[in-house]
């Protein structure tokens, strides 16, 4: 008998709310339409990096097409169709993110599997590769690395391909991954999901004659030992049909986390429960049910999904039939059982999302309204306590009408807590693909002052560091005494001339992001002296010998001036200058010498006097 899945069951009175996450929430922003020829979302995947991409599908005239909007700089941009030249409709988009702009979409068109590839943010789509004939249900990974792997079901089997580091072109291994090539495997909620670990190795999930399985790839083999997660029972109850299965996999590929759904035996009646497992090397940590449901005809569980970031803490949710949306934690390589977020209709789609930290979200679609809403777990690692969801937030905007559930509804984030929500808005002509956010406010950012107790901010550039924002072009304002003086985009800037009397003031730069929101630097007291030092020199010579007298003072305007720090003295004849006011010199030979003076005062402003001198 397999050991059980150890769940540590809850309280919420009992868990002490985390504080405000410093970010917020923003509803929809349309990617595509209004247009009516939207058809539906494939998903979205948003890599470490902050770039990304969704895929869809759009009917342009009597045709559907597949188009892909790339995450640029904390927002989608326009749509890239990427299966020109293929049968006219095409289907089942799927796309999976790489750093550095990397992105890889696989889609079916004309009854075969297609795979596009951007190399970077700065190349162009491949042209669609072929992967297999008889072609359904696809999904592709890329790791952090830039490995990817696809599978797709073709002829009733289900079929891998591996995207090596910086390729450009999937190679379709040669084994299919079914258990008995002769059962029809990856149909319908049987359909395939694939994960890539740091290392390039992954573990693929598909149902099977009624089972649900996992198997490892490794390179273009595929593991010898596959993993049969379906339960014979559960509590006494019968186990029926699994299905549905997901698969997310830390960066070590040893650790990874399945869940699916399977029915069971209820009194008669199969009722579908939430099932997860962790896949630990080549075993099952056992499995377990996640979705709190109870027996007796009571709701069953619905589209369980998993998401871990590369350390393994991670979230998973579940929707039921009576359109609750579930979602529970992943902490300390534990899963907790599930609590609804929220939900008021099937098919709620919950889905969730982990940054590289602790953060983590999940969305769900509430059908009975036509809304989305989102909810945010703070959390941190030194937590021994299991979070639990900040107060919901409204996804959609309702001007631009009702969520139309049965379009898709997907979400994915960036290492540092940005996440992107992804869905179908309105009716008829009406009808908008939409992207909401929650985006994390600007972090970590000072302002770099100078050594000197004395600057010159006209002459020499107040820089700061950039603050943590993986999602757009930050823009600053430079703050003396409280009041901006200055705006740039770049993380360094001089005063306007003239802007600035002297004397003691306090600096600060605020830096604000795409969607408004800011955060400034604490403020440092610099002293000011824009002015450039009086210089009064006299030069007097008898025969070769040279005397120079020079008289430096530093200017004032209406505050005490920083002072003279230097002045020197070179007599044009290649020999090595003096420092100080008086130096008298006996050139070697008579000619023609250019005599300069200059004075430095302490904020590093300067004044050059240069006299010319006929020595015979």
């Amino acid at each position: 008998m397999r050991r059980r899945l150890a769940l540590i069951a809850t309280s919420i009175a009992a868990l002490v709310p985390a504080s405000a996450a410093q970010a917020a929430f923003f509803p929809a922003e349309p990617v595509d339409g209004p247009n009516p020829g939207i058809v539906a979302l494939g998903d979205v995947d948003v890599s470490r990096d902050g770039t990304g991409a969704l895929a869809y599908v759009r009917r342009d005239g009597d045709a559907s097409h597949v188009y892909v909007s790339r995450l640029v700089d904390g927002a989608f941009g326009a749509p890239e169709q990427v299966d020109v030249g293929l049968a006219p409709d095409s289907a089942q988009p799927v796309v999976a993110a790489g750093e550095g702009g990397r992105v890889a979409v696989v889609f079916i068109s004309g009854g075969q599997a297609w795979a596009s590839v951007r190399p970077s943010a700065l190349q162009a789509w491949t042209a669609p590769q072929p992967l297999g004939a008889g072609a359904s249900n696809p999904s592709v990974d890329l790791s952090v690395n830039g490995v990817g792997y696809a599978t797709f079901t073709s002829s009733g089997d289900v079929r891998a391909a591996r995207l090596d580091r910086g390729a450009t072109s999937f190679a379709v291994l040669g084994q299919p991954l079914d258990i008995d090539p002769a059962q029809d495997a990856g149909a319908g909620a049987g359909r395939s999901r694939v994960a890539v670990s740091a290392d390039g190795t992954a573990v693929a999930v598909w149902g099977e004659a009624g089972h649900a399985y996992a198997r490892r790839l490794f390179a273009t083999s595929v593991s010898a030992s596959p993993l049969d997660l379906s339960l014979p029972s559960l509590d006494g109850h019968a186990g029926l049909a699994a299905d549905a299965p997901d698969v997310d996999i830390e960066d070590d590929s040893s650790f990874a986390w399945i869940v699916f759904r399977q029915a069971f035996d209820d009194g008669g009646v199969p009722i579908t429960r939430a099932i997860a497992t962790r896949l630990r090397g080549s075993r099952l940590d056992g499995e377990a049910p996640y979705d709190g449901l109870a027996w007796g005809g009571g709701a069953g569980a619905e589209a369980p999904s998993v998401d871990i970031n590369g350390k393994g803490l991670g979230i998973v949710t579940a929707g039921t039939t009576s359109g609750a949306a579930l979602s529970g934690i992943i902490k300390d390589d534990l899963l907790n059982t599930a609590i609804q977020v929220g939900g008021n209709g099937s098919p709620a789609q919950p889905r969730g999302a982990v940054a590289e930290g602790t953060a983590r979200v999940a969305g769900w679609v509430n059908a009975g309204d036509g809304t989305a809403y989102g909810a945010f777990y703070q959390d941190r690692l030194e937590d021994r306590t299991v979070p639990t969801p900040d107060p919901a937030a409204l996804l959609s905007r309702p001007e631009l009408g009702p969520v139309d559930p049965a379009a898709g509804f997907d979400m994915s984030g960036d290492r540092t807590g940005d996440f992107a929500f992804a869905f179908v808005q309105g009716t008829g002509a009406d009808r908008r693909l939409v992207v909401s956010y929650y985006d994390r406010a600007p972090v970590s950012f000072f302002l770099q002052s100078s050594s000197r107790p004395w600057r010159n901010p006209e002459r020499d550039p107040i820089s700061w560091t950039a603050p943590v924002d993986q999602w757009g072009t930050m823009s600053y304002a430079i703050l003396v005494d409280g009041k901006p003086l200055a705006k740039t985009t770049k993380t360094r800037a001089k005063l306007p001339a003239g802007s600035l009397p002297q004397g003691i003031h306090r600096f600060a730069i605020q830096g604000t992001d795409r969607r408004g929101q800011s955060a400034t630097t604490r403020s440092v007291r610099l002293k000011v002296d824009t002015l450039e030092p009086r210089l009064a020199v006299h030069v007097s010579r008898s025969g070769r010998m040279l005397t120079v007298h020079a008289r430096a003072r530093d200017r004032v305007a209406g505050a005490r001036p920083s002072g003279i720090a230097t002045t020197r003295i070179a007599f044009g004849d290649h020999s090595r200058s003096v420092t100080g006011s008086k130096a008298v010199h006996v050139y070697a030979r008579g000619g023609r010498f250019r005599v300069r003076v200059k004075a430095v005062d302490a904020a590093g402003n300067r004044t050059v006097v240069r006299r010319t001198v006929h020595v015979g």
